[in-house]
């Protein structure tokens, strides 16, 4: 296969205009400048790495605007809880979820990303049947106190399911409220058992920063609520990247969700461990969380990632929405900035050893072509960011799954 376009952007991100990209198979082979025969002709457009959603809840689809978020994050948590325990048992809803997920991801230029689910069993057995999808690391979430099977929740793509290229395992103790210190420490166990990645929400609110160091405030209510409270367990006494970094949780196969709320001890103690952040940006703005440390993260070292989170708190799974509004509330970011979290940042994130930033010989055949705005700036990258045209093409493991 031969894709033309009217800009590549190839190594580091530079642009090479009117140029095209060989695939063999899964892998790029040869990037170069004018026409070749037999190509696929994308037009005036920029053909580009594709974009890596690293945090999503697929399987929470069906939630799309019915609890809007609020500054009040247990009081969202209270209505979500109930519509989140009302799912058990409800597979095809969720299969419709998933699917529907997978498809939007892909029409909003997504070819890779981390997908937690607490019913990941028939969530992968969907991700498994639906051919054009991105390649999904299936985060298996382990929530309380209550026995886990957790070597289950890692092996599960082994038993001759799906390949291991396109759908990899990983595990996820859902938070740092919700999961106590020995059940956390057996997630890690059986991450570094496997060699698989782990992530988990982390430093999201102000009410999970409180009652980690204090043990008390509406977080303390909620569990209390739920019936998911251990009395017998006492107030940490830590902020929440600091607990972490005392009971072995932090490393670099460890992506961390959200981290709004952290000091500068805490930006320290992820970049000296390796750890990966996921930054929601229009989660976060839904939320009304203060300003994002983002920058000053990427600035000590820690690689960060991007993520829509759900449609429980998220108008669309779209990664291209998601990079154009940091652009819209951002302008004073660096465009290859904004790519680069959304491209190599995000394969980072979900334990991918990529060491280059755009096209380049020999990399997986992971792209999107985005059609330029006609009227809109020259550079091509500033003209993706802030046009609104959707992919045209879109290639996954080497196979056209858009056009």
């Amino acid at each position: 296969m031969i894709l033309r376009a009217k800009y590549i952007l190839a190594e580091d991100l530079k642009p090479i205009e009117n140029g095209f990209v060989r695939i063999e198979s899964t892998r790029i082979v040869e990037i170069g400048r004018g026409h070749r025969q037999d190509s696929i002709d994308c037009g005036d457009a920029v053909l580009m790495p594709g974009l890596v959603n690293a945090h999503t809840h697929l399987e929470l689809g069906g939630m799309l605007g019915k609890v809007p978020p609020t500054n009040r994050f247990v009081d969202w948590l209270r209505q979500i809880a109930p519509m989140m325990r009302s799912m058990v048992g409800q597979d095809e809803a969720l299969r419709i979820a998933v699917r529907a997920g997978l498809l939007a991801s892909v029409k909003g230029g997504t070819t890779r990303l981390g997908d937690i689910s607490r019913f990941f069993e028939p969530t992968r057995e969907t991700i498994a049947d639906v051919a054009s999808r991105p390649i999904v690391t299936s985060f298996g979430e382990v929530l309380g106190t209550r026995p886990h099977d957790l070597d289950r929740i890692v092996q599960y793509p082994e038993e001759g399911l799906t390949s291991s290229e396109t759908l990899v395992a990983g595990i996820s103790p859902h938070a740092t409220y919700s999961v106590p210190p020995d059940v956390m420490r057996e997630c890690m166990a059986v991450s570094r058992k496997y060699n698989v990645p782990t992530c988990i929400h982390a430093a999201e609110s102000l009410e999970e920063v409180e009652f980690l160091s204090s043990g008390t405030g509406p977080m303390r209510d909620f569990l209390e609520s739920m019936g998911a409270w251990d009395a017998s367990r006492q107030p940490i006494g830590s902020r929440p990247i600091e607990y972490l970094n005392q009971i072995g949780v932090l490393g670099p196969k460890t992506l961390l969700a959200h981290c709004n709320y952290i000091d500068d001890h805490e930006i320290e103690l992820l970049a000296g461990s390796a750890t990966s952040v996921a930054y929601c940006p229009r989660t976060h703005h839904a939320f009304g969380h203060p300003p994002h440390r983002f920058v000053e993260m990427m600035a000590a070292g820690i690689n960060v990632s991007l993520g829509t989170d759900s449609l429980a708190s998220n108008p669309s799974l779209s990664m291209l929405d998601e990079i154009r509004f940091i652009r819209n509330h951002r302008s004073d970011l660096p465009v290859e900035t904004i790519i680069r979290m959304a491209t190599i940042n995000g394969r980072r994130a979900l334990n991918d050893s990529i060491d280059y930033a755009g096209i380049v010989n020999g990399s997986s055949a992971e792209l999107i072509a985005i059609p330029l705005e006609q009227s809109g700036p020259t550079d091509p990258l500033e003209n993706v960011l802030t046009g609104s045209h959707l992919p045209t093409h879109c290639i996954i493991a080497g196979c056209s799954v858009l056009n």
